[in-house]
């Protein structure tokens, strides 16, 4: 019985001391190995935003309605927004947004109206702007080197002439005879005009002193009124919105004729020219859109300059005339001599043979 009691005591310590040693273990204090378990950190949150209050469509979304709050880094995805700077005073709501809802990329867009039904084109134009479009020429749009989303100037060149300002015609003005045939008693004057053949021969002329024969004659015009030629630059820093004409149908933003879906040539063939650009569409003003149209129906030349993409100045410039020409650029006007060309060349640029009667 002694011994008995001994091997009980034995065994009740013994569950003690088991029963104490997987307290320790299982609460973390010590490892198995008998040192203390490490403590495990509390994961690091980053932050997303969402929205505090709900944001209609195409409103712009102010600071007043965004939240940032803790995230989980490892569910954080690319579209979403991490601060409030990025979003506020930027962007627009694309969709009819609820409160507590996370904001991403595809819920915003940077213009309302994204989602509205119409062109897609149009909803590329910029709030307060507008497109037109214009006729263009191979030197008038720097070869057709002009792409989408280009910069340019825009030059107008046109003439003006001299009016009657009661006729609204050119002058100089036709002439006419008026024959008298004075005052009688008590009988009212009688006047006849004769009308000329109204060309050349009658146009409106003066009188000068000839210094020959200190003899006043009448001198013509022998050609019409001459217009006189100037050119300046009206617009600078312009978008191009397109170049060539729109689709009808499908894709909006691709030149009429220009598809990459058309018929591969047939080997041993050449194949077709790409289609000449005859308009481009330039984002403008809407007062910019009125000029334009103006100068278009009254048929002055435009000139597109092709810009670089990182130049934002812009620059003042004169209007070139004749006399600006000649006296920028110190141009001499030539002598009157007594020996002359042969053959006359009256008009420059043409060459020798056909310059030959």
């Amino acid at each position: 019985m002694k011994r008995g009691g001994i091997l009980l005591l034995v065994i009740v310590f013994l569950i003690l001391i088991l029963s104490v040693a997987a307290y320790f273990v299982l609460s973390g204090t010590f490892t198995l190995g008998g040192g203390a378990a490490a403590e495990t950190p509390a994961p690091e949150l980053s932050t997303i935003v969402v929205l505090a209050q709900p944001v209609a469509r195409d409103d712009l979304i102010v600071d007043a309605a965004l939240e940032e709050i803790p995230y989980p880094p490892d569910k954080i995805t690319a579209s979403m927004f991490r601060t409030k700077a990025e979003v506020a005073d930027i962007y627009y709501a694309r969709y009819p947004l609820v409160q507590g809802q996370p904001l991403t990329r595809e819920l915003t867009s940077e213009r309302p109206g994204v989602l509205q039904e119409g062109s897609e084109v149009a909803k590329t134009i910029p709030p307060g702007m507008t497109a037109i479009s214009l006729p263009i020429s191979r030197l008038g749009a720097v070869g057709f080197a002009l792409r989408d989303g280009d910069r340019v100037n825009v030059i107008i060149t046109t003439s003006f002439v001299e009016l009657d300002t009661s006729f609204q015609s050119q002058t100089p003005n036709y002439t006419a005879g008026v024959i008298g045939t004075g005052f009688l008693p008590e009988q009212l004057p009688v006047l006849t005009m004769t009308i000329s053949s109204g060309g050349e021969a009658s146009a409106y002329g003066r009188a000068e002193l000839e210094p020959t024969l200190n003899q006043a004659v009448y001198v013509i015009p022998s050609e019409s009124q001459r217009p006189r030629l100037v050119s300046q630059m009206i617009l600078q820093n312009i978008q191009v919105l397109h170049l060539g004409a729109f689709n009808l149908t499908g894709d909006q933003t691709a030149v009429a004729g220009s598809s990459t879906e058309d018929a591969a040539p047939v080997e041993g063939e050449e194949p077709p020219p790409p289609p000449v650009p005859e308009i481009v569409t330039l984002i403008v003003s809407p007062q910019d859109a009125v000029s334009l149209t103006y100068l278009l129906y009254s048929k002055a030349n435009i000139t597109l300059a092709l810009r670089s993409p990182d130049d934002p100045n812009l620059i003042d410039t004169e209007s070139v005339t004749l006399q600006y020409l000649i006296s920028q650029y110190n141009v001499a006007l030539p002598a009157k001599l007594p020996f002359g060309l042969n053959p006359r060349i009256d008009v420059v640029g043409e060459s020798a043979e056909e310059a030959q009667p």
